[in-house]
């Protein structure tokens, strides 16, 4: 896959793809974002907070769409954006003929959060991203309104509400008009 952005940096933060040797640090934040959810009363993210989704997070660092954000060689942030849907964008969004990227697993380490990082990555993402045309698209459970809230503040538009087994789940998409 070809380098996704333009720029690699916003701010003091630089962001670069994950390596095989920050593996076991982005599954450390992944599972802490996790346990602090469940500690706020989120359902959420419980079968990565139980290691259940160790391999496929290895995986994505392995084919290079998990992304870390650093200040300062500290990590703190991780997501994975992806062009090619996975199984699971498949079963929410249904095949997609439009060029569009996935974002999923959007975490900020805790001594990072409370000061926009999350929002700032995603200005970011949006304004840096090698695409002509098309969106990002992501997904979150539609229980939480705190996240639901962070999404569309964010310039993200609700295209949907859908179940998937006993869960729902917020389909939020980005439009995106930009030079190569």
């Amino acid at each position: 896959m070809q380098e996704q952005f333009r720029e690699n940096t916003f701010g003091e933060y630089k962001v670069r793809k994950a390596t095989n040797e920050d593996a076991e640090a982005v599954i450390q934040l992944l599972q802490d974002a996790a346990r602090w959810l469940e500690g706020k009363g989120i359902s959420q993210w419980e079968y990565l907070r139980n290691g259940g989704e160790t391999a496929e997070i290895k995986q994505g660092i392995l084919v290079g769409t998990t992304y870390i954000v650093e200040r300062k060689k500290e990590l703190a942030a991780t997501l994975n954006l992806s062009d090619v849907q996975n199984e699971w964008d498949m079963e929410l969004w249904g095949k997609c003929q439009e060029h569009s990227f996935y974002i999923h697993r959007l975490a900020v380490a805790q001594a990072y959060r409370k000061q926009q990082i999350g929002r700032k990555l995603l200005d970011w993402i949006a304004q840096n991203i090698r695409l002509e045309k098309g969106g990002i698209r992501l997904d979150c459970v539609a229980d939480n309104p705190a996240l639901n809230k962070f999404y569309q503040q964010a310039g993200y538009t609700l295209m949907d509400v859908v179940a998937n087994g006993e869960d729902m789940f917020s389909l939020y998409e980005k439009s995106i008009t930009s030079k190569p």
